[in-house]
């Protein structure tokens, strides 16, 4: 799917094109008993694509969410970071899952990355990249391979 870097997404939830910033949110979930952060995703603005939050607090789960045009923002980039930092250090409660964290800052930072992360595994697997390779030209050379 041609997509418009950090313009465009595919939802989580339905698996839609996300048109728009605007027609976007962002979603995670906090585990009550552990304090982890994990579930990033980005879904459409509205039902049906947003967690089922009453579902998920008999799981001890909350949902912590955003629009996803305030989270392209410098200043959504910074706290992301700053979260994380905390996180690590130990400085607040909440442990953040790493992997999805670098996922969702992927996809909501790093331009092309939604559209090759598409191809990623199977690119790797033909051996057109080593899983290193994050710079535009490297994305632009796999959504161009395999996105025909």
């Amino acid at each position: 799917m041609k997509l418009k870097p950090l313009k465009q997404w595919i939802c989580d939830s339905c698996g839609e094109l996300i048109k728009k910033p605007e027609d976007g949110w962002w979603e995670y979930l906090t585990d009550t008993k552990t304090n982890l952060v994990s579930g990033f995703r980005i879904v459409h603005y509205g039902d049906p694509c947003y967690y089922d939050g009453q579902a998920l607090r008999r799981k001890n789960k909350i949902v912590g969410d955003m629009h996803l045009d305030h989270m392209l923002t410098s200043g959504a980039f910074g706290h992301m970071l700053h979260w994380l930092e905390l996180s690590k250090a130990k400085q607040i409660d909440e442990d953040i899952e790493i992997t999805e964290f670098t996922e969702i800052m992927r996809r909501l930072y790093l331009p092309y990355w939604e559209e090759a992360r598409q191809y990623w595994e199977q690119s790797f697997k033909d051996g057109f990249h080593d899983k290193c390779g994050f710079s535009e030209n490297d994305l632009l050379g796999i959504i161009a391979e395999y996105g025909k």
